[in-house]
């Protein structure tokens, strides 16, 4: 399997709300709109990622804190199209890449809610470690107000 990454564009915004809007991601991803989206690609901070698999569009993510001076992305609105493929950890490898080896990163982190157990097992196997939780902090699109686990990983690691 040959698998990319590249920026997103106007006509990925259709793929990004039926990938958000998928009743296994609605309570974990919001769907934003096509403005905000929009200000996404236009934002030097952040990277709005379409993630190919063969050359079809499988999924995408987001990294935020580009300008950040303390050499740091955040990966954040990662999905895939289907998530009963095994594509999980090459999306994430293709991910770590882009923020170690693209961006120049030193630490790329992303958080997770507690009851999302699939994310948590795949970026745990990513290598990924887990780094503390913040209490009562994120406003689900659901309405539920939840805690949220913090996962992070350097570049070390990364390379080791």
């Amino acid at each position: 399997m040959h698998t990319t990454l590249r920026p997103a564009t106007p006509q990925d915004f259709p793929l990004i709300h039926h990938i958000a809007g998928d009743p296994a991601n609605q309570a974990f991803i919001a769907d934003e709109t096509d403005a905000e989206l929009q200000a996404h690609i236009d934002s030097p901070d952040s990277a709005l990622l379409i993630w190919q698999a063969d050359g079809t569009a499988a999924g995408f993510a987001l990294f935020c804190q580009l300008t950040n001076p303390s050499e740091k992305t955040e990966l954040r609105r990662l999905a895939l199209l289907h998530t009963d493929r095994g594509l999980g950890q090459a999306f994430l490898s293709d991910l770590k890449a882009f923020g170690f080896s693209t961006l120049g990163k030193n630490r790329v982190w992303l958080d997770v809610a507690p009851e999302n157990t699939r994310a948590i097992r795949t970026y745990e196997r990513a290598g990924f470690q887990h780094e503390g939780r913040i209490r009562a902090t994120w406003k689900r699109p659901d309405g539920v107000i939840t805690d949220l686990h913090l996962y992070g990983m350097l570049r070390d690691e990364w390379q080791g």
